[in-house]
């Protein structure tokens, strides 16, 4: 399967993964043809892209970071506000990582535009772990960093969902309200005895920059608590790669040179680089385009050849190993828009 834009969705394609709302019931179902009437729904809902299966993408095999039920259970909790059962899943979703021996992270978000809160809170706990694993992280660390992460929003259901979806910048006094929501879901924890000081000091402090420039403290360097210094790189990794009503997704390739750029400024310097040895520069799936002109799916990544990976193209099914070209003129040159 490959992940296309809404805006290249056409009647007859076949949706390649099923597609969920914030409460975990079926949009799409999986095998579904697409009709005019169905894209049509599927572009109110805020929904940026889909999977399809085509000829060019049968033969792409693209694991989920987690188990879908799990997932789906995450998102429910999260939407009922159950701390007590977040926990619970938080030290599920650490276990399912701990257990995958070769991990590699292809998070491309079926997303729409109310349920983002709650999948990106998800992803951010998965990303948290990796880097927490990375790191050498015990398995107890390991389940508050999970626990952190699916939290570290939980403060902003209180927000007006129209500042949350709003199409355009802030105003001043927009983000400043904004800014309270790692304050408000730090209230929120704050008097339960099952859940760590660690765990509520890594959602209050979410936000902070290493040089002192973030907030609601203006904490910097080790006064972070490093629940914290991991959960801003995977909330920041996650939020810049999905789409926003006020913009574009950005390509991982984005994200991750600007996790690198700010390291040790914005971003605590060994997260980083614990975080880039999990994510592929282009995932498999994603329609890239080619140096040439031609446009071509990612089928499979290399550890050794990030940068270039096994691509088809899409003018003629043909497969191309980027690798072979790496000191000539053929490469990729960005991802076609989604």
């Amino acid at each position: 399967m490959r992940f296309i834009g809404i805006d290249q969705a056409k009647p007859g394609m076949d949706i390649g993964k099923t597609i969920y709302d914030e409460g975990g019931r079926v949009l799409v179902n999986y095998r579904v043809k697409l009709t005019a009437g169905l894209i049509d729904r599927m572009k109110k809902l805020g929904l940026s892209g889909f999977y399809i299966d085509d000829e060019f993408s049968k033969d792409i095999d693209i694991q989920p970071l987690l188990d879908e039920k799990l997932e789906r259970r995450a998102f429910q909790v999260l939407h009922d506000m159950d701390v007590d059962a977040a926990l619970d899943v938080a030290s599920e979703i650490t276990e399912e990582l701990c257990q995958s021996s070769d991990i590699s992270v292809n998070l491309i978000g079926l997303r729409t535009d109310s349920d983002y809160t709650y999948k990106h809170s998800v992803s951010v706990a998965s990303l948290s772990v990796l880097i927490g694993l990375r790191l050498g992280l015990n398995k107890n660390m390991l389940r508050e960093t999970a626990s952190a992460g699916l939290l570290h929003d939980i403060g902003k259901p209180q927000m007006p969902k129209e500042i949350l979806n709003k199409p355009g910048p802030l105003t001043d006094k927009e983000y400043e309200l904004v800014k309270t929501h790692s304050q408000k879901g730090y209230e929120i924890l704050r008097d339960n005895i099952a859940i760590s000081s660690k765990v509520k000091m890594g959602v209050y402090m979410h936000h902070e920059n290493m040089n002192g420039t973030g907030y609601p403290t203006g904490s910097s360097g080790d006064q972070i608590y490093q629940l914290a210094r991991i959960i801003h790189v995977a909330d920041v990794y996650d939020a810049m790669t999905n789409r926003r009503p006020y913009r574009r997704a950005l390509p991982p390739s984005a994200a991750l040179d600007y996790l690198n750029a700010n390291a040790g400024k914005l971003f605590d310097r060994e997260c980083v680089k614990a975080f880039v040895n999990y994510i592929p520069l282009y995932p498999k799936g994603r329609n890239v385009i080619l140096s040439d002109g031609d446009v071509a799916v990612v089928v499979e990544n290399r550890k050794k050849h990030t940068q270039y990976p096994i691509v088809r193209r899409l003018s003629d099914g043909h497969l191309v190993d980027l690798s072979h070209y790496a000191e000539e003129d053929l490469k990729i040159i960005g991802f076609e828009k989604v």
